[in-house]
């Protein structure tokens, strides 16, 4: 009679699901940024592609029985998520494993979650450690909306409502703010505009998430206000793991051996996580301007001073002439070249910027990346005008 048990092998994979997935939700719960943001489905590829609107329709009044009906359009632009990827590798001594009297994934686990999450939010927030493959973060491409309220004498309450001011009039509305741990005491200390607590008001009502993994940077802002149901991530691949026993393991930055797990009598952990997330700012009636406008916007220290560079992106032609009103997409940020052929982005140094050019007549998109270091850079594109077919 065959063998009807289900063994230890058969049941793997669902012990790896539970765990992955306990895993995923321990760091969107760790990352203030993923409990913030809108989750989308997983990803079926490293780069999805979003359609998002870019032109709205117009009407236009008739004046006479007889006249004619006018044309109008929609058009959608193209954004992309790109998936990037963590991992993480943790060494155990086979004897720590054959001694342990406690479960040591109730250990190993929540270290795991709190620094994928703490890694994902340097990245999203203000850059730190960000893959080329990220849009740029989120206090980048506030600084380059120009959404930022610098507080001078006015109150944490009244720069919050100014900050909260140039969200709507992007045509979005604030539902979040995220800040350090040091802005809970702000915000019990707070009194508006009459000098009474701001228990109950617009303001004390929004939702606050206070990251206290080590990943926000309070010489570099306050806090971020904004609509956070415009933020969206997903993820590409669910964590997995492989244990590995006859590895070598090295430093990456010296490429010394660290371990020898067969010659160690030594376990390692591999785990691996794969995931993007991009902020899809579509057009809408009060601010068509992309360059400006934006979902969020950011309280700057009393004291700031700038940390990043000017990345100057020259569009010229192929007989040399300067481009006016081609669209540049520079690490998720939008803006049209002027008179010049200019556009300008602020950049965190020391990291890579992606762009993608386009223009009325162009036969494809300009693609192509550049490396940014510690001061102001400029990129000559050069874009072929012949009739679009694609």
């Amino acid at each position: 009679m065959p063998n009807q048990m289900i063994s230890r092998s058969d049941a793997e994979v669902l012990i790896d699901e539970q765990v992955s997935r306990e895993i995923i939700e321990g760091t969107i719960k760790q990352s203030k940024a993923m409990s913030m943001f809108r989750r989308l489905p997983n990803m079926t590829s490293n780069k999805t592609k979003m359609r998002v609107l870019d032109s709205l329709p117009l009407v236009y009044w008739q004046n006479s029985d007889n006249a004619k009906k006018q044309l109008t359009k929609m058009a959608w632009d193209k954004k992309y998520i790109n998936a990037e990827e963590m991992a993480v590798i943790v060494p155990i001594p086979e004897a720590v494993l054959d001694d342990a009297s406690f479960d040591i994934w109730a250990d190993v686990r929540p270290r795991i979650e709190e620094a994928m999450g703490k890694k994902f939010d340097q990245a999203v927030f203000t850059g730190v450690d960000k893959p080329a493959g990220f849009r740029a973060d989120l206090l980048t491409s506030v600084l380059n909306a120009g959404a930022t309220v610098t507080p001078g004498s006015n109150t944490l309450y009244q720069s919050i409502n100014d900050a909260m001011v140039k969200v709507e009039e992007s045509g979005y509305n604030v539902n979040g703010a995220v800040g350090g741990v040091d802005l809970k005491g702000k915000f019990r200390m707070m009194l508006d505009t009459t000098g009474q607590p701001i228990k109950g008001t617009e303001i004390d009502s929004l939702n606050k998430a206070f990251i206290d993994n080590g990943a926000w940077d309070k010489t570099l802002a306050q806090l971020i206000v904004g609509d956070f149901s415009q933020a969206v991530y997903a993820i590409r691949q669910d964590i997995t793991f492989k244990v590995l026993d006859q590895a070598v393991i090295q430093d990456p930055a010296t490429g010394d051996i660290v371990y020898n797990l067969a010659q160690d009598d030594m376990v390692a952990l591999r785990v691996v996580m794969r995931l993007g997330w991009e902020i899809p700012n579509p057009i809408n009636t009060l601010q068509p301007d992309e360059s400006v406008r934006f979902p969020f916007a950011v309280v700057l220290p009393g004291s700031y001073s700038e940390a990043r560079v000017d990345v100057t992106i020259n569009v010229k032609d192929g007989d040399a002439a300067n481009v006016e009103g081609a669209k540049v997409n520079f690490n998720g940020q939008i803006k049209k070249t002027n008179s010049s052929g200019n556009a300008v982005f602020k950049a965190n140094k020391n990291s890579t910027g992606l762009y993608r050019v386009t223009a009325e007549g162009m036969k494809r998109d300009v693609i192509g990346a550049v490396e940014v270091e510690g001061t102001t850079k400029t990129e000559n594109v050069v874009i072929n005008l012949k009739k679009k077919t694609e």
